[in-house]
């Protein structure tokens, strides 16, 4: 298989509550700016350009590389990559883009790009369409 390279989410408590934070920083800088009645005004416009940046930073940053059963997993402030294997997690499975899997007793799950997604349902399908259960 080639690898193949994509980007992810994570689906559990952690990932939502980093997002509802980085909306609700963002929502208080909406409303610092309306407070002082939309006037262009340079700090309140570059506070929200650099959120929105942040949050284009923390998508592109989570990237995933899949080569054959083995995912690299990106961390958004680090530069090295966590490597999980499928045949050696337990219970993984594939619906849709979501992977879910447990790891050191600990479910996780993942939203998947779909390039990703496809990959690594061929990987199933070349191993007898079958979870590592």
């Amino acid at each position: 298989m080639i690898p193949k390279r994509g980007f992810f989410q994570p689906v559990d408590s952690t990932g939502q509550i980093g997002w509802l934070w980085w909306l609700i920083f963002l929502m208080a800088g909406i409303i610092f700016w309306s407070e002082i009645g939309f006037k262009i005004q340079i700090i309140p416009i570059a506070y929200i350009v650099v959120m929105l940046v942040l949050a284009i930073v923390i998508i592109l940053r989570r990237r995933i590389y899949v080569a054959g059963a083995q995912l690299f997993l990106g961390r958004v402030f680090g530069a090295e990559y966590e490597k999980i294997s499928l045949l050696q997690i337990d219970n993984w499975q594939l619906n849709g883009h979501t992977l879910s899997f447990t790891r050191a007793g600990r479910l996780r799950k993942y939203w998947l790009s779909a390039n990703i997604a496809q990959q690594i349902k061929e990987y199933m399908n070349t191993h007898g369409g079958k979870n590592n259960n």
